[in-house]
C-alpha cells in the first residue's frame, strides 16, 4: 500500500451535504456556528455525517462566514526592544496554541488611527495589546468585533502613570545618600511610548519627596553616546543618580563611565529596567527593574483564553509586579 492510498484526501464540504442531503451552505452555517435557523434534525445529520467522514472546515471558511479571521494580534510599540520581548513572543504563542489560534506580532503605525485601521483590516478573532492604546481605543475596537485584553482596568487606580518604576528607581538611587537625579532617556528614531511617562513619574516624586527636580538626558545606544550623556550629567561636580529607560540606556551609560574612568556606583550610581541577560554582563552588573514581562504575557493570555471560553492555562499565575534587582550600580 502506497502513503497515498494510507492517507485519503479530506472530506469536503459537498461530499458532508451529500451524505446528510443538505446544501454545502447549509452544512458551512453549520459547522461554523450559525445554525439556529436550522432544525434539531437537520443540525443532527449534518454534524453526524461531518463525523463519519471526518470533515474539518477551514480556516478560510470560518472566516467567510463568521466575518473574522482566527488572527491574533500582539500590538507592540513601534520602539526598540531588548531580547526579553523573544521571551514574551514565545511565552504568547505557547499560551494560545491550545486554541489553535493564529498569532502575529504587529508594531503600531506612526499615528493611533493608522494603527487601529491596520489592525481592524486583519478581522482578528483578538487583539493582545502591549500598551499602544488606551481604554477607551481598546472599547472602540472591540465595538467592531475584535475580543480585545486586557479586559479589564487596573483594579486598584492608585498606581502612577509608570506603574511604580521610577519610585522604585529613585528610592535605590537615594539609598546610600541624596544624590542629583537624571532621569536617562532612550534616543532612538523609533517611537518611544514609554519615556514621557516615566520621566513625568520621577518629576512627581521629587516634587511628592521635597527633592530638586530630576534632569533629562537623551542616550543613543552607543559609547560615545553614553560618554556624552555622563559628561553632561556630572558638570555640577555632584554625586549622580540616573534612572535608565532600560537597562540597554543604562548599559550605554556605563560604557560612558568607563570611558571618563568615573567611580560606579560612587560618583554614578544607576538603575536599568527590564532586568535583561546582557545587564548581568555589566562591569559591575547592573541593579535594575524585573518587570516579570513573562508573567504579564502569561496573565493576558489566560485573559484571553477567558474570554474565548478555554479553560485556563494549569499553571497560570498574575504577574509579581516589579521587582528590584540588586547589582553593583548602586
Amino acid at each position: 500500500m502506497t502513503i497515498r492510498e494510507s492517507r485519503p484526501r479530506p472530506a469536503t464540504s459537498l461530499e458532508v451535504a451529500q451524505r446528510a442531503g443538505v446544501s454545502r451552505s447549509t452544512v458551512s452555517n453549520i459547522l461554523n456556528g450559525n445554525d439556529a435557523r436550522f432544525s434539531p434534525e437537520t443540525r443532527e445529520r449534518v454534524r453526524a455525517a461531518a463525523t463519519e467522514l471526518e470533515y474539518r472546515p477551514s480556516p478560510a471558511g470560518r472566516s467567510l462566514v463568521s466575518g473574522r479571521s482566527e488572527t491574533i494580534v500582539v500590538l507592540l510599540p513601534n520602539t526598540t526592544f531588548n531580547s526579553n520581548i523573544q521571551d514574551a513572543a514565545d511565552e504568547m504563542m505557547s499560551g494560545m496554541s491550545a486554541l489553535g489560534g493564529n498569532v502575529v506580532l504587529r508594531f503600531a503605525s506612526r499615528t493611533v488611527d493608522e494603527t487601529i485601521e491596520a489592525v481592524l483590516a486583519l478581522r482578528p478573532l483578538a487583539l493582545v495589546d502591549m500598551g499602544v492604546l488606551s481604554d477607551d481605543e481598546r472599547a472602540f475596537v472591540e465595538m467592531r468585533g475584535t475580543i480585545t485584553v486586557p479586559s479589564r482596568q487596573n483594579a486598584t487606580g492608585a498606581l502612577p502613570s509608570d506603574g511604580g518604576i521610577g519610585a522604585i528607581q529613585a528610592r535605590a538611587l537615594l539609598d546610600g545618600g541624596r544624590r542629583e537625579l537624571w532621569f536617562a532617556a532612550l534616543q532612538d528614531a523609533r517611537v518611544d511610548p514609554y519615556g514621557a511617562t516615566r520621566f513625568q513619574a520621577l518629576r512627581q516624586f521629587c516634587v511628592d519627596e521635597g527633592l530638586p527636580p530630576i534632569q533629562r538626558v537623551a542616550v543613543p545606544l552607543t559609547t560615545q553616546g553614553g560618554t556624552a550623556a555622563v559628561k553632561k550629567m556630572l558638570t555640577s561636580g555632584e554625586p549622580v543618580g540616573v534612572a535608565c529607560y532600560n537597562d540597554d540606556v543604562a548599559m550605554a551609560v556605563l560604557a560612558g563611565c568607563r570611558v571618563l574612568t568615573v567611580e560606579v556606583p560612587t560618583a554614578l550610581s544607576l538603575v536599568g529596567v527590564d532586568h535583561t541577560p546582557a545587564g548581568r554582563l555589566g562591569s559591575p552588573p547592573l541593579t535594575t527593574i524585573d518587570t516579570d514581562l513573562r508573567g504579564l504575557i502569561h496573565h493576558l493570555a489566560d485573559d484571553l483564553r477567558a474570554r474565548l471560553g478555554a479553560p485556563p492555562l494549569s499553571d497560570a499565575r498574575l504577574p509579581t509586579g516589579f521587582t528590584l534587582v540588586r547589582g553593583g550600580t548602586t
